[in-house]
């Protein structure tokens, strides 16, 4: 499988909400606004809390060089409370052996703390 194909495929599975979690290397290390982990373990947890809120996702741009890839996701968001919002995020990418070695996410921290806030009220 290609570094196009194991992202397509993750996002595809990441939509579904179903098996997302095999083409993530169990070492993967993984940055965000949050922090930094470097284990599957602590990955899984934390995209698990995130995609509570997810209804959509899709790859909006997807740019793949060698084993990197950078990615452009489209996300549409639901609260516990109905409230909805839509996102960008962009996403860098390395595989190997069909498995994502390392992730960092980008997007605006504020407008999603924002919808976490009126989420829960």
């Amino acid at each position: 499988m290609t570094t196009k194909e194991t992202i397509q495929k993750y996002f595809a599975s990441l939509n579904e909400k179903k098996d997302w979690e095999l083409y993530i290397a169990d070492s993967i290390v993984f940055t965000s606004p949050g922090g930094k982990t470097e284990s599957k373990e602590a990955y899984v947890k934390a995209t698990n809390g995130f995609l509570r809120f997810v209804k959509l996702v899709k790859i909006s741009k997807l740019i793949v060089e060698g084993y990197n890839a950078s990615v452009i996701a489209h996300y549409r968001l639901q609260g516990p409370n109905g409230i909805t919002s839509e996102s960008k995020i962009a996403e860098i990418f390395e595989v190997k052996n069909n498995k994502i070695k390392s992730s960092a996410v980008f997007f605006d921290t504020a407008a999603f703390r924002e919808f976490v806030a009126k989420s829960n009220a």
